[in-house]
């Protein structure tokens, strides 16, 4: 299992890129209502070593999006997925498709995803990649 340092650097290593998404996001006026109204509280799993999976939670409501450690009890969504196929769907590297067909190092799906504690939510998941990853230059 991953030691407490490891995973403070990976959480503040993924946290910055979840910002520096957003950030970047909104500096393009056009995504502005999308930002300012997608509402979810989403459990993320990284899927960090064969049997450790690592959680943080993102909160996004009102236009602000937190992102701390550990899960929430109360959630719209469950992702799982390796940090670094995560970053690659982030950047535009990996579409929604390569990480919803294709496998990772571990043998299970790049992004396995459930509803969450509030329902199924399809919707919250299909708006996702309109907030967590970057426009196309």
């Amino acid at each position: 299992m991953m030691d407490e340092a490891a995973q403070e650097t990976l959480f503040f290593t993924f946290k910055s890129v979840i910002e520096d998404v957003i950030a970047d996001k909104r500096k393009n006026l056009e995504n502005t209502k999308t930002l300012d109204e997608y509402r979810a509280r989403i459990n993320i799993g990284l899927h960090v070593e064969e049997k450790f999976i690592m959680w943080v939670n993102l909160v996004a409501e009102g236009g602000n999006y937190i992102l701390n450690r550990g899960k929430l009890d109360n959630y719209d969504l469950e992702l799982i997925s390796d940090p670094e196929d995560m970053m690659y769907f982030t950047n535009k590297t990996y579409s929604t498709m390569k990480m919803m067909l294709t496998k990772n190092r571990f043998g299970e799906r790049k992004l396995l995803f459930r509803g969450g504690t509030t329902g199924r939510n399809y919707g919250k998941l299909l708006k996702l990649p309109k907030v967590l990853v970057l426009d196309a230059e």
